[in-house]
């Protein structure tokens, strides 16, 4: 069943319940109010009954006379005595009140007896109606002359044939009336389903579209109650969800470029090797001349898988959470001093000048000083490397701020602008050729980059093509 339906149901069946009560209420209502009517009047004319049976009936004339008082007041008129039996009815002629039965155990007359007043609704089956009785007792004795001494209780009954065709024709009313409004109900129902139900059964639709792959969706908002926030709440789903698989796009490419670019450098020292050790399996390996160059060349290869599958598996671990950090505050100048010793034969090897700054000994920085060496080797390393003979390369640490930018800066090749925002993913290489036969294997600078992002830092970069470049990076100060 549609929501729109079960909303539309729910509604009217509300509504008839609540229009049944009300109708219930209503007529209860005036039940209680026309017998509080009449009971009222007969209760006035109860008084003005005894009134003129104390002082206005005439000597012998009495019976004649309250027959014709009742038959104008339209009421029926009983006196009872108070062993129950009827003196008086107006309904009866005086010859036959010897028929009528005891009246004591009448309720309205018990009740007049205990509390001076009662009343009682029933059918007469003396005349054949419906009637409301109420009963008074006489507490002084009426006059002799009246010829009713003996009467205890005065009572006076009212057909309620005029008063059940009101309350007919008043039902009839409520009747129609609750018809007319369940109708309107009905039809507001239906209206306010609709509307409820409309932007559900629209955000459903575009649920399902977007299910089916169409995620250029968006559900309208068309107002600012919770149907609304559930609709803006979709829509930011469907964008964070357009997002989410964007980037997944976008790391399927990387990983794809990744698998690419790893079977590429695998494969290039891989197939020397195979080619070196086939030439000499061929009869080379006998040559004096050619062995030890094939063997030598070899060795280099190999060295070059070796620092491959150490630089994959240093990033793996970096990027997979398992690399654990060590914080600790150390001295800057002795951690620059031993890192630029440890370098300074390879620089000597190819003429370049490598120097440190003056830094003052307390200066102290926060980290791990073991991933930072990584870094530091790694980017004198690239200095190096990438620079020309006879050409410097300077390292410094000054502080800055509450912190401390340490600085690797070369006068080599440099970086042309387009490509300085690519430098850090891995195996991306400026120039492949010659990063080839620097023996890159195109992962030092993505490692640098965690290393130094997970000390809550960013390498900068500053080049220009042909005017050097410099890398820095700041560490909080002790």
């Amino acid at each position: 069943m549609k929501i729109q339906t079960r909303l539309t149901l729910l509604l009217i069946a509300v509504s008839a319940v609540v229009i049944t009560a009300a109708g219930i209420f209503t007529a209860l209502s005036l039940d209680a109010y026309f017998t509080s009517r009449i009971a009222l009047e007969l209760s006035t004319q109860t008084r003005q009954v005894d009134y003129l049976l104390r002082t206005a009936v005439p000597e012998g004339g009495s019976y004649s006379m309250l027959t014709q008082l009742a038959g104008a007041g339209g009421f029926r008129l009983t006196l009872i005595d108070r062993t129950g039996i009827v003196l008086f009815d107006s309904e009866v002629a005086s010859d036959r009140l010897a028929t009528l039965e005891n009246h004591l155990n009448r309720p309205e007359v018990l009740m007049a007896a205990r509390e001076g007043a009662g009343s009682d609704t029933r059918h007469s089956a003396t005349i054949g109606k419906d009637l409301f009785y109420l009963a008074t007792r006489i507490d002084a004795p009426l006059p002799s002359s009246s010829g009713f001494q003996q009467a205890a209780y005065l009572r006076l009954a009212i057909p309620l044939t005029a008063v059940q065709e009101v309350q007919k024709e008043i039902s009839s009313k409520i009747l129609i009336t609750s018809f007319l409004i369940l109708l309107l109900v009905t039809a507001l129902a239906f209206f306010l389903s609709r509307r409820l139900a409309q932007p559900i059964e629209d955000m459903a639709a575009t649920a399902q579209r977007i299910q089916a792959g169409q995620l250029d969706q968006r559900i309208a908002v068309r107002s600012n109650d919770e149907l609304g926030r559930l609709a803006a709440s979709l829509n930011s789903m469907v964008d964070t969800l357009n997002a989410d698989i964007t980037k997944l796009r976008k790391l399927e490419q990387v990983r794809s470029e990744f698998l690419g670019n790893v079977s590429h450098e695998l494969r290039t020292p891989i197939f020397a090797i195979q080619g070196m050790l086939e030439t000499l399996l061929g009869g080379a390996i006998d040559d004096k001349e050619v062995n030890a160059s094939f063997v030598e060349s070899a060795l280099r290869n190999t060295e070059r898988l070796n620092s491959l599958l150490a630089d994959l598996i240093e990033i793996s671990s970096i990027e997979s959470g398992e690399m654990k950090m060590s914080f600790r505050y150390f001295p800057v100048k002795a951690f620059l001093e031993s890192v630029v010793t440890e370098m300074l034969p390879g620089a000597a090897r190819k003429d370049i000048a490598l120097t440190l700054n003056e830094i003052p000994p307390d200066l102290e920085v926060l980290g791990d000083k073991e991933r930072l060496r990584q870094v530091m080797v790694n980017l004198i390393d690239n200095a190096v490397k990438y620079s020309e003979p006879r050409r410097s390369v300077s390292v410094r640490a000054e502080r800055a701020g509450t912190g401390v930018t340490i600085s690797v800066a070369d006068t080599g090749f440099g970086i042309p602008a387009e490509d300085i925002p690519r430098i850090f993913e891995r195996f991306y290489r400026v120039d492949r050729e010659r990063s080839r036969e620097a023996g890159g294997t195109g992962l030092g600078l993505a490692i640098v980059k965690h290393i130094v992002e997970a000390h809550g830092g960013r390498v900068a970069v500053e080049s220009a093509a042909g005017k050097g470049s410099t890398f820095s990076f700041s560490l909080p100060a002790a």
